[in-house]
């Protein structure tokens, strides 16, 4: 795997563009640790993947990153998820919870197959996301009232999205999921798929 390039996310967050040996597609959910740091795939075209890290990668342009890496074998819900295989059903509604960098993971997932499904996306950060914060355009009922904050990025994709924040960000939902799920329930015909 070759490094190309990185770039500054919000948040503290990094996108990282490599060059991989071959075509071959990285499964829903691939993760690797270089340099001790967590690089999750957020989207692949061809030989390119880009990663999303807390981190900025210290290495050159073009520098050929270690393959002795650790590879983390992602959870084995990602695998049954893969484009390849779809086994999600159609006419169901998938509520898609993601966290910190498991978000990079979710984007990669529904970039694949929002066309094809029905997602309700409900994001949290720790710390801070990768994206700004925008107000919603897209109306959610029956969540709380004061999670009016979404991605960009899902919104652009016409996806239902809200955010929720362990440190109280403005326009989020103040808790994690533990805490969410205290307060709101999903409908019970929603499938969840939970990624923390």
């Amino acid at each position: 795997m070759k490094f190309i390039s990185q770039t500054e996310q919000a948040g503290g967050y990094w996108l990282i563009v490599v060059q991989l040996a071959n075509n071959a597609k990285l499964p829903f959910g691939y993760s690797q640790i270089v340099n001790n740091f967590t690089w999750v795939l957020f989207s692949q075209t061809k030989k390119n993947a880009n990663f999303l890290s807390r981190h900025k990668y210290q290495e050159q342009q073009n520098s050929i990153i270690n393959n002795s890496q650790k590879i983390l074998t992602p959870p084995p819900l990602w695998g049954l998820l893969s484009a390849e295989k779809e086994h999600l059903k159609k006419n169901k509604i998938y509520l898609l919870l993601a966290s910190d960098l498991k978000m990079a993971a979710a984007f990669h997932l529904l970039k694949e197959l929002k066309n094809k499904h029905q997602f309700i996306v409900i994001l949290h950060a720790t710390d801070s996301f990768p994206f700004i914060v925008k107000p919603a355009q897209i109306m959610f009922h029956n969540f709380p009232h004061e999670a009016i904050g979404s991605c960009p990025l899902l919104e652009d994709w016409k996806l239902v999205n809200r955010l929720c924040s362990s440190q109280g960000l403005p326009g989020c939902f103040d808790g994690d999921f533990t805490e969410l799920l205290k307060v709101w329930t999903p409908p019970t015909n929603w499938e969840v798929l939970h990624f923390e």
